[in-house]
């Protein structure tokens, strides 16, 4: 459960976990899993956030001593790296700045929410003339990278501006269970139109078994994004409940 980890590992306010216990439910038989190849994406650029201060981990950036990337209140002055965005063009560096923004300007302020009861939102900071810019609405987000041409900018659009993650081989840890019979690693097809990105989304909040889900992201070539229905496809084997 990639995105489920990631919104938890954000930690420090973003809500208490509290492990319930095994649940009763069945899952499914091992699948047919039907690997996609990985798609070619370019690195993502963080050298302009490197010269501005900001120090690499595993993950993401620690900018605590970069003044440049403070101004821009990012949760814990981290900022995350996602491979996924390497497809954007024009290429820039770009990196996930999450921050707690309000619920009542999250329309101009924020573009995805990651938080429960904190009001979590992602937005990006990008390199820009020198200096870095902050994109912080999904109208923006359209506006400054423009149409979709490529099936690794689809991609791009597809994980900027909603939960689901890519995952390119599907392997459970000791605590998860399968739910369905096939499952098809993350892949880009080409549409009349656009792209459909098969991504995978996580039910992040709440008391569940947090089911990940196969969904299909369309993404037109002016960059509008239509979410489809997501089928459930593995969770947890206890009832978790994440605040």
């Amino acid at each position: 459960m990639k995105v489920l980890r990631y919104v938890l590992g954000l930690g420090m306010g973003l809500g208490l976990v509290h492990a319930m216990g095994s649940a009763e439910q069945a899952s499914a038989a091992e699948p047919t899993i039907i690997q996609h190849p990985m798609l070619d994406v370019p690195a993502v650029n963080v050298q302009p956030f490197l010269d501005a201060g900001c120090v690499r981990s595993d993950d993401g950036l620690d900018c605590s001593a970069a003044p440049a990337i403070q101004r821009f209140g990012c949760f814990g002055n981290f900022l995350r790296i996602d491979p996924s965005l390497g497809g954007l063009e024009p290429r820039v560096a770009i990196a996930e700045c999450s921050a707690v923004v309000s619920d009542e300007t999250a329309a101009t302020t924020g573009i995805v929410r990651l938080g429960c009861r904190l009001p979590l939102y992602r937005r990006y900071v990008i390199a820009s003339r020198g200096g870095f810019e902050l994109v912080q609405s999904e109208a923006q987000f359209r506006e400054r990278f423009g149409s979709v041409t490529s099936a690794a900018e689809a991609l791009a659009f597809a994980t900027a501006l909603t939960t689901a993650q890519p995952q390119w081989k599907i392997a459970l840890g000791e605590n998860e269970e399968f739910l369905a019979d096939r499952i098809e690693t993350t892949h880009v097809d080409r549409i009349r139109g656009g792209y459909d990105v098969h991504l995978f989304d996580t039910e992040r909040c709440g008391c569940s078994q947090h089911p990940t889900s196969a969904v299909a992201i369309r993404v037109s070539l002016n960059g509008r994004i239509q979410v489809g229905e997501g089928v459930p496809v593995y969770q947890d084997t206890q009832v978790i409940c994440v605040d």
